[in-house]
């Protein structure tokens, strides 16, 4: 087993797990993988969707890996990364993402701004999730700012109530504001029942 010196990482930087190492020595949080599982499951959703037509986004979630990601991306054919957070897609953007999608509706100011600017980071889509006509302004102010453009999904409730718009009539008010906004472009809809798919 290679020893880890932990006096000698700088401060900020994740502290390695090797393998061999104790499980109780490990620092948490930690990312552990069975390399041959992981690559096995990437190519077979990768081989789902394709056969299927589909373009999948990787979720990035549970991860929280750029490197994970790359391989969903070389291996299994993801179009890009979802992700539930700001701070997450912010370190994708980072690594270079070019398709990103935060699967959440986004509220507060400073959160607004930060997303707004992801696309000169990444170079490449981002796509927030929308269920409130008053957060399409705040979305488009934010945009103009920054001279970027966000890509806007209405979602829907599919009976979680957790959160999306509930009404026919509301998802085609939010699409429309969506659609006459300054620097958004409607993508489409959203809905997740987590019930139904585990």
């Amino acid at each position: 087993m290679k020893d880890v010196n932990f006096d000698d990482l700088d401060v900020g930087f994740d502290a390695p797990a090797v393998p061999g190492m104790d499980e109780a020595d490990i620092q948490t949080p930690c990312l552990i993988l069975d390399l041959d599982a992981l690559e096995r499951n990437i190519k077979k959703m990768g081989d789902y969707a394709k056969a299927h037509g589909m373009r999948h986004r990787a979720h990035g979630k549970m991860h929280k890996s750029v490197d994970v990601l790359k391989l969903q991306m070389e291996l299994g054919g993801a179009v890009g990364v979802c992700c539930q957070k700001v701070s997450e897609a912010e370190v994708f953007a980072r690594e270079g993402i070019k398709e990103i999608l935060v699967s959440n509706q986004v509220r507060d100011p400073a959160k607004i701004d930060r997303l707004a600017q992801l696309p000169k980071l990444s170079g490449g889509e981002v796509i927030v999730c929308v269920d409130d006509i008053d957060n399409v302004a705040d979305l488009s102010e934010a945009a103009q700012k920054h001279g970027t453009d966000l890509g806007v999904f209405v979602e829907i409730d599919c009976g979680a109530g957790r959160c999306g718009v509930t009404t026919t009539d509301a998802v085609v008010e939010i699409a429309k504001a969506v659609r006459d906004a300054d620097n958004l472009t409607f993508r489409g809809i959203q809905a997740y029942q987590g019930a139904m798919q585990h």
